[in-house]
């Protein structure tokens, strides 16, 4: 994977991560295999959430607040993992860069 890729990809895991810290001390959704989803369970993914995101690093400029369903917050946090994860394992350990 290219350096500018593992940048792209550590810059989106960096403001979920700080995110996930607010969140990690609720239960996860998902269910295991062959048990059924309550409706009560579904309509707390469709709960809207907003969360107050940081301003870029270096800029004067403020943050701004998104607002998304909870199924699409932990959608998004699923995928920055799953990037960062093929990231660091596509460098098989030696770590990446010019270095």
């Amino acid at each position: 994977m290219r350096w500018s890729h593992m940048v792209f990809a550590a810059a989106l895991t960096v403001p979920l991560a700080a995110y996930a810290q607010g969140t990690a001390n609720t239960p996860s959704p998902t269910n295991p295999p062959g048990t059924a989803v309550s409706q009560d369970q579904t309509s707390d993914l469709d709960q809207v959430i907003c969360k107050r995101l940081p301003p870029p690093t270096g800029t004067r400029i403020g943050g701004h607040t998104v607002c998304q369903t909870k199924k699409q917050w932990l959608e998004l946090e699923q995928s920055s993992q799953d990037t960062l994860q093929k990231a660091e394992s596509s460098c098989g350990g030696r770590g990446c860069g010019g270095n």
